[in-house]
């Protein structure tokens, strides 16, 4: 049995790194066109499936199934789908899984819509310095919903898939650079498995007549094109070639953003079929039940406005290729399991309390008002909330990878003010009265180990 899809939301970062600006580091010249999207220091697979995930709305909170996927996963062992269930509000009886690998995302899409529920998937790319894996390479995230109901935006007609055993993309655990295969070896294989894979998802579904739109996820760029070019030559590619131009080949989390543009371009009736070939190929047609937001605009309108342009060497150290000198601090505390499992509905959540007796808001929770009430308080979630910044305070000695941190203290037009890091946004940007939104990120690291709570950031940061 297959699901509807009710909602779809992506994410991506604010941050680019223009391909020239690598090129003009490591050669002297300035060639190269586009842009890749660069998570921020604080930000990795988990906050951006977070975002990506809390952008589906209020049916999330009833889902019965969360499947995460990554090939970027920043814990082993311990279950990274947990902390994107916390930090989404979903119900305490969802089941969570963590699938990995680069073909994790289609995996997730897969399953959702067999059963329902949500499928999140998130990845960063990096790469040997100068590498294709880093210039073509990108950071995002993307979410689908699928259940029943009568406003689902598309439906699921059927899907395929062809696995192969084949050396085309791999990495060593413990290693961040990915490894690759022979291109003209690795055409010729995902060719094959991605005519094969067609071939199987119409006659699975008996859609005979070719899709109104394809899409084809895989590390190089001039396959993807070819690929997708190849299965309904006038179809609109233009919908994957502003994606690799902007954003770029973001993992496990491609197949995700590929069909989240096409769906966003799409009319009602229109099919739609995303291909993720990596492994073999893999195939899901759905069929438009809405217009998607940008249906009738061309390539060019469908640009996103460009983000904010680091350099080459800000991008490095903030994947660690380059070590920056410390902050002359007292270390940071490690995360204690305890605390973080006590207070799980504030760390993760950002779920205040609210005395039932007087109306006063504390954040963090309080078991005892001021007024005298005891545990007559009731839950007041916050981080769907828009503040406004009352004060605001820079520091140019932090241990911050990207000085000078900023702090404010935010209120959220009720009796509850919060002290916060100001994520994505410079100084200058920062005033008393801005609009601020909260945004799930990391804190710091000890030993390997993220810690996470929530930032503010400006409210027009989240438009991508």
């Amino acid at each position: 049995m297959t699901h509807k899809l009710l909602a779809y939301a992506t994410y991506r970062p604010h941050y680019t790194l223009p391909r020239s600006v690598v090129n003009a580091a490591l050669t002297g010249v300035a060639r190269g066109s586009g842009e890749r999207t660069v998570a921020g220091y604080d930000e990795d697979a988990v906050s951006m499936a977070v975002a990506a995930t809390r952008r589906l709305g209020a049916g999330v909170r009833s889902a019965d199934q969360l499947y995460f996927g990554t090939a970027t996963s920043p814990l082993l062992d311990k279950s990274c789908s947990l902390i994107v269930h916390a930090a989404s509000s979903m119900h305490d009886r969802a089941f969570t899984l963590d699938v990995t690998g680069l073909r994790a995302g289609f995996g997730v899409l897969k399953s959702a819509s067999t059963t329902g529920g949500v499928a999140a998937m998130a990845d960063m790319r990096t790469g040997r310095p100068g590498s294709a894996v880093e210039l073509e390479g990108g950071d995002g995230a993307a979410a689908f919903l699928f259940g029943e109901g009568a406003d689902a935006v598309a439906e699921v007609l059927g899907s395929a898939s062809v696995p192969m055993e084949v050396m085309d993309a791999w990495r060593v655990p413990g290693t961040s650079h990915a490894l690759v295969g022979e291109d003209r070896f690795v055409d010729h294989a995902l060719g094959r498995a991605v005519r094969e894979v067609v071939s199987e998802v119409a006659k699975a579904t008996g859609q005979t007549d070719p899709p109104t739109t394809s899409v084809v996820s895989t590390l190089n760029r001039r396959l993807a094109g070819a690929l997708a070019a190849s299965i309904r030559p006038d179809g609109f590619t233009d919908v994957q070639a502003v994606h690799r131009e902007t954003t770029g080949y973001c993992g496990a989390a491609d197949i995700g953003l590929l069909l989240a543009d096409a769906l966003d371009a799409a009319v009602a009736g229109d099919t739609v079929l995303a291909v993720s070939a990596g492994g073999g190929a893999d195939a899901l047609l759905l069929r438009a039940l809405k217009d998607g937001p940008l249906a009738g605009v061309g390539g060019a309108g469908r640009r996103r406005p460009p983000g904010e342009a680091i350099g080459y060497y800000q991008y490095l150290t903030w994947r660690g290729e380059i070590g920056r000198e410390p902050a002359r601090r007292p270390a940071r505390p490690s995360v204690a399991p305890p605390p973080s499992f006590r207070d799980s509905d504030w760390k993760f959540g950002l779920v205040g309390s609210e005395c039932l007796e007087c109306g006063k808001v504390y954040l963090p929770p309080q078991r005892v008002c001021r007024c005298g009430a005891v545990d007559e308080v009731r839950p007041f979630p916050v981080a769907d909330l828009t503040g406004t910044v009352v004060a605001h305070t820079t520091d140019g000695v932090s241990d911050s990878p990207n000085p000078p941190s900023l702090a404010a203290l935010v209120d959220f037009g009720t009796t509850g003010r919060l002290l916060l890091e100001v994520a994505d946004a410079r100084p200058s940007e920062i005033t008393d009265g801005t609009e601020v939104e909260m945004t799930f990120r990391r804190t710091y690291a000890v030993d390997g180990v993220p810690n996470y709570f929530w930032k503010a950031r400006p409210k027009n940061r989240s438009s991508k």
